[in-house]
Order: structure tokens, then C-alpha cells, then sequence
């Protein structure tokens, strides 16, 4: 199962992700409403995606939108057993280690 996020960063700030979506169609939708409200107010903006025609070159100083999949899985049942014996299985012994002051 795919989910897809809305990755944005303004004017060069720390980028973040908005708007989760389980298909592709809400996410795009989404994605133009934003478009919308940049070219309503007259902000340029830059959407990084093949799917759509930029209207203006990528810069530092403008609305960069992205976006991006991930695969989800399923919920699996919790046990304990299966957690400590993966956890078992990572740890490592040293020989001979001393501390050296």
C-alpha cells in the first residue's frame, strides 16, 4: 500500500510534509488547490513532480512543492517472544576490552 505526502519548503526554510493521502488523485487534487491559493496571491512557486508544467525556474526564494510515496505495510501481531529474539540476535561481544585512562 502506497501513501503519498505533500513535501514543501518557503523561501529556502526547513522543508516539511503536509497532507497525507492514501491515493495519488486526492494528493494531486490537493496539490493544485495549493497551486491555486500561490497564483491567487501572486507568489511564484515550483512543483518538483513530472506530471506538471512549471510556470516559473526553480530558485531559492519561492514556494518549492514535492510529491512524495512511501510504502506502508500492514499491521502485524505484537509478541514479545519474536522482539526478544531479534534483539538477541544484535548483540555483539567484545574480548579483552579494557578501558584505557
Amino acid at each position: 500500500m502506497k501513501e503519498y505526502g505533500i513535501y514543501t519548503i518557503c523561501n529556502g526554510g526547513t522543508p516539511y510534509m503536509i497532507h497525507f493521502f492514501n491515493d495519488i488523485t486526492s494528493a494531486k487534487l490537493k496539490l493544485y488547490d495549493m497551486i491555486s491559493l500561490e497564483e491567487e496571491r501572486g507568489r511564484p512557486y515550483f512543483v518538483d513532480n513530472d506530471f506538471f508544467k512549471n510556470k516559473y525556474a526553480y530558485c531559492v526564494k519561492l514556494k518549492y512543492f514535492c510529491i512524495k510515496e512511501r510504502d506502508v505495510s500492514d499491521f502485524t501481531k505484537y509478541s514479545e517472544k519474536e522482539t526478544l529474539k531479534k534483539k538477541d540476535n544484535n548483540i555483539i561481544y567484545f574480548q579483552n576490552f579494557k578501558k584505557i585512562y
